[in-house]
């Protein structure tokens, strides 16, 4: 595959991961944050920074807006009074479980034809791809 026809499938594949947002319960750019932030239970602004490669600024006013719809609640860090740790509330969690489900759904309608060795392969060489993109893309500062 030439990089012309790389470069044109990954356009379709984010404009396929577009699609599947649109009907998404949680604005299209949170749903990773609120799944990081189940994932750790409860973590900091700086550590989703880094896992997601954004900005601070850019985290904290993603962050203020799940605050404000009641997704995310902030608690003062025992260890550093200057910090917040960051939590989903019930109704992020189920907001979360909401969103996850459409995903869900609609994964498994796209690859109804698929047999689960080409999923497995597929899933595979996608997180490869990306870890190696990663890998070899120069990272965004983001502890300040």
């Amino acid at each position: 595959m030439t990089s012309d026809n790389l470069i044109t499938a990954l356009h379709e594949l984010l404009k396929a991961v577009r699609l599947m947002k649109q009907n998404s319960l949680a604005p299209v750019g949170t749903v990773g944050v609120l799944a990081a932030i189940r994932r750790h239970e409860s973590c900091h602004m700086k550590d989703l920074a880094a896992e997601h490669a954004l900005d601070p600024s850019t985290i904290s006013r993603t962050i203020a807006a799940l605050v404000r719809d009641g997704l995310v609640a902030r608690a003062a860090d025992p260890d550093d009074g200057r910090a917040s740790m960051l939590r989903l509330t019930d109704r992020g969690q189920a907001v979360l479980d909401e969103v996850s489900a459409h995903y869900d759904d609609r994964l498994a309608e796209a690859l109804s034809e698929w047999s689960p060795a080409e999923i497995d392969t597929f899933a595979s060489s996608l997180q490869r791809f990306a870890q190696d993109l990663i890998n070899h893309t120069p990272s965004l500062e983001v502890a300040r």
